[in-house]
């Protein structure tokens, strides 16, 4: 009687284990995969620096000369942190050809969405993010930089609005580049904070 009382007891203590681990896991492999494409220009640049342009129509890009952009760093780490899973450009390299005519800095979404496609996201986020020198203190060699970002969410599969949104970052700095780099970053947290609450929430509602 013994031996079956703890032979029962083994197999409910297996199946509450089963019933309480297995969903968890089903829901972090539910979370989307998401492409950020991010045009930036930060204070000392000449222009606006974007990914996509540096793919041609034969993908023959190497992984090593891809960057990300600072406000596509912090977007990856924050939506990393909500649990989304990120597209690696540099591991996708041999997926992406980009026509010559695409590659502006105000990407379409028609455009943006078909990347992503062919790289496997759920999800792409397009926007643009601009740093500027606030206004000078002629006493103080620290300056104020602002910077400015927006961005939308698409779900590839069909196009839908997931989320959307600015944020704007401001930071005090004696070096221009620096000062410029840490309003992106506040800007971008700023963002980043409502596009994973609004992209968590369609998510889970929104019928594919």
């Amino acid at each position: 009687m013994k031996y079956f009382n703890s032979l029962f007891g083994s197999i409910a203590g297996i199946l509450l284990l089963f019933v309480t681990v297995v969903p968890q896991k089903a829901v972090a492999a539910d979370k989307p995969s998401v492409l950020f494409m991010i045009a930036e220009q930060n204070i000392g640049q000449e222009g606006v620096i974007y990914w996509w342009s540096w793919f041609s129509s034969s993908a023959d890009i190497v992984a090593q000369q891809i960057d990300l952009s600072v406000a596509e760093t912090i977007l990856s780490e924050e939506f990393l942190n909500a649990d989304f899973n990120i597209i690696d450009i540099a591991s996708v390299s041999d997926k992406i050809t980009v026509n010559s005519a695409y590659k502006v800095a105000d990407i379409t979404q028609t455009v943006a969405i078909q990347l992503a496609k062919d790289v496997g996201a759920d999800i792409v986020v397009k926007g643009k993010v601009l740093a500027k020198e606030g206004p000078k203190n002629s006493s103080s060699n620290v300056h104020t930089y602002m910077a400015d970002i927006t961005a939308s969410a698409f779900r590839v599969s069909d196009g839908l609005v997931m989320g959307s949104g600015k944020g704007h970052g401001v930071a005090r700095h004696v070096s221009e580049v620096t000062g410029g780099t840490n309003a992106i970053e506040n800007a971008t947290r700023q963002l980043a904070e409502k596009l994973v609450s609004q992209i968590q929430s369609k998510w889970a509602t929104a019928a594919p």
